[in-house]
């Protein structure tokens, strides 16, 4: 019995192909796509990885492979399209005037003579609950003024955590700033009333919170250029399914696949001030849900033409493949979601063909294979990616491959019950011919 197991065994392992026997084809991969378009020796090409090939391909993008037929494997790198970290200056402001009227006040700010463009202006303001309009003008010589940019600040963090004294702007190489601060206009007569609370903080926009400020310092900061910003690709669930739980919070799941930079959730209510809590899964189990974020949305009215809103939740998270979405709701009505956004760093991969006319396919879906290491990836990075001229190519529909061939292991599993049920049944046999073989030999009463 035990010489029967050990050759069903080794007939097993015998059968068995080895991972590293030879070398990856489009047969060991659930999925390919073939890169159209002609393509030249030593030529850097880059492919946009769509939503659907981070979903299909394994943790880290770690299975994904160029193949072509003469040389199974073409190096490459995958790199994210955000342009290298600029490090960012901040000067501290000379207020050089101040002047005031009824309804306004306006100072002048005054950077140092050296100083590189800057982009976003933040007030560092004393007091608590106020609304103010704030209109920026830029100068050279502080005597010709030319229009930046207008906007809003405001505080009502005595009841909710909602604070704003930043206004961002076109960047600009002016030294000198004139930031006009008014209060939001009345309501007139022929205009429909607003009143909003919450919690006992008024954000009627009929003038209340219009307050002298009390400015303590400025300060500018030069930001990041639009140009330098992160391009994202996105995906949008509509509409999303929400369930309620024990608590009476609104809880989404979503099966999302994709790293996620940022969650954005459009919501048809006028007015609105919730925590949200983002969790992630690989598995999708009740218990498997570990927080990724926890921030606020609001929405409110600054004025009866001017929203305020904050609806997206800002993260860098690898991919999950579910997301957990819980909005506490506390005693409020849900919210009316209309739908839900994942965003993510546009993910591009670069690689350098090795010969010209052949056919070249990315392949993923193989769980068993580790991250490559390519030379590529020492000469093709973030930080020099702009040094470099590359040709782009689209990929085909994913088409579904031969897939895995299986394991030892994942052979073992499949016959597992099969060997124990063959174990059994010679152990039982085995047990009743010994039994029989016993009682024979037993001696006869005289």
């Amino acid at each position: 019995m035990k010489k029967l197991i050990i050759l069903i065994v080794m007939a097993i392992i015998i059968a068995a192909p080895s991972a590293n026997a030879a070398s990856l084809t489009a047969d060991d991969f659930q999925y390919c796509a073939d890169i159209q378009g002609d393509v030249r020796a030593e030529t850097l090409y880059q492919v946009h990885l769509s939503d659907e090939i981070l979903q299909k391909a394994g943790t880290d993008l770690r299975d994904i492979r160029i193949l072509h037929a003469s040389r199974n494997e073409t190096p490459f790198v995958i790199i994210g399209n955000a342009p290298p970290h600029e490090t960012i200056e901040t000067y501290s402001l000379e207020i050089t005037g101040y002047d005031n009227d009824a309804s306004s006040a306006s100072i002048i700010l005054k950077l140092p003579k050296k100083h590189r463009p800057v982009s976003v202006l933040d007030l560092d303001i004393a007091d608590r609950d106020f609304k103010k309009r704030i209109i920026l003008d830029g100068s050279s010589d502080g005597k010709t003024w030319k229009f930046i940019s207008e906007g809003s600040i405001y505080d009502f963090s005595s009841r909710v955590n909602v604070r704003k004294t930043k206004i961002e702007f076109a960047s600009t190489d002016a030294q000198y700033f004139r930031a006009t601060l008014r209060d939001y206009k009345p309501r007139q007569a022929s205009q429909p009333s607003i009143k909003l609370t919450y919690e006992g903080l008024d954000f009627s926009v009929n003038g209340a919170l219009n307050t002298d400020l009390r400015i303590r310092a400025a300060h500018a900061s030069t930001g990041t250029p639009a140009e330098k910003k992160p391009v994202y690709d996105q995906k949008t669930f509509t509409p999303p399914s929400a369930e309620p739980d024990k608590d009476g919070n609104t809880v989404i799941v979503l099966p999302a696949g994709l790293p996620v930079d940022k969650l954005s959730l459009e919501i048809a209510d006028p007015y609105f001030h919730r925590v949200v809590n983002l969790y992630g899964s690989s598995t999708g189990r009740k218990d498997s849900y570990s927080l990724l974020a926890s921030q606020v949305i609001y929405r409110f009215p600054l004025s009866s033409e001017r929203h305020e809103e904050s609806n997206s939740i800002s993260l860098h998270a690898p991919r999950q493949a579910y997301l957990k979405i819980i909005i506490l709701n506390r005693n409020n009505p849900p919210l009316e979601l209309k739908s839900i956004t994942l965003s993510w760093i546009q993910q591009n991969l670069y690689f350098m063909a090795l010969k010209s006319g052949e056919r070249y396919a990315l392949c993923c879906g193989n769980t068993r294979i580790k991250s490559p290491d390519y030379d590529l990836a020492r000469f093709v990075n973030k930080e020099i990616l702009s040094q470099h001229s590359y040709e782009q190519r689209e990929l085909s529909a994913l088409r579904t491959g031969k897939g895995l061939k299986p394991t030892l292991r994942e052979r073992l599993a499949g016959m597992e019950k099969m060997i124990l049920t063959i174990v059994i049944l010679l152990l039982v046999t085995g047990m009743g011919w010994w039994l029989y073989a016993l009682m024979k030999k037993k001696p006869e009463k005289k």
